[in-house]
């Protein structure tokens, strides 16, 4: 149980960094990804804890709104990291449709698939604020988006 707080704790704490510290992207991916978490809580305050063996129709909507806005970044941010942060959520959203095809995967698959990319997105939002920190450090400001 220490674990799961640990591990939320350091998501939080890379979001708060990424926030304060990242250009429009960083700060961008970091509201998606709490919004995510918000709306989450909400759905599950209005409607209650999902069937696992159901797909949880508020848990698709929040999870394809935040492919799209994912997507949206990853292709236009001047960075290479949020294709990580989108790639993550598209394997969540993978999971949704699998559940939907197939329900002998719920269980272990279904959970991993929906609840571990959000490591590899935060690790990918401190990797990218970092990195965006040292190169500005280097090189001074320059385009937080690609100039189409």
């Amino acid at each position: 149980m220490a674990l799961i707080w640990l591990s939320r704790g350091a998501v939080l704490a890379i979001l708060l960094y990424a926030l304060r510290k990242g250009e429009e992207p960083e700060r961008l991916v970091a509201v998606i990804l709490v919004a995510t978490g918000v709306l989450d809580g909400l759905n599950h305050a209005v409607f209650g804890v999902p069937a696992l063996f159901l797909v949880d129709p508020g848990h698709l909507v929040i999870d394809s709104w935040a492919l799209l806005g994912l997507t949206w970044v990853a292709l236009r941010a001047n960075r290479g990291w949020p294709l990580w942060a989108c790639s993550a959520q598209v394997i969540v959203v993978l999971a949704h449709m699998a559940k939907l095809i197939d329900l002998s995967l719920v269980r272990y698959g279904y959970f991993a698939m929906t609840q571990l990319p959000i490591y590899i997105q935060s690790a990918a939002l401190l990797a990218g604020t970092s990195a965006h920190l040292r190169r500005e450090g280097q090189i001074g400001r320059y385009h937080a988006w690609r100039l189409a």
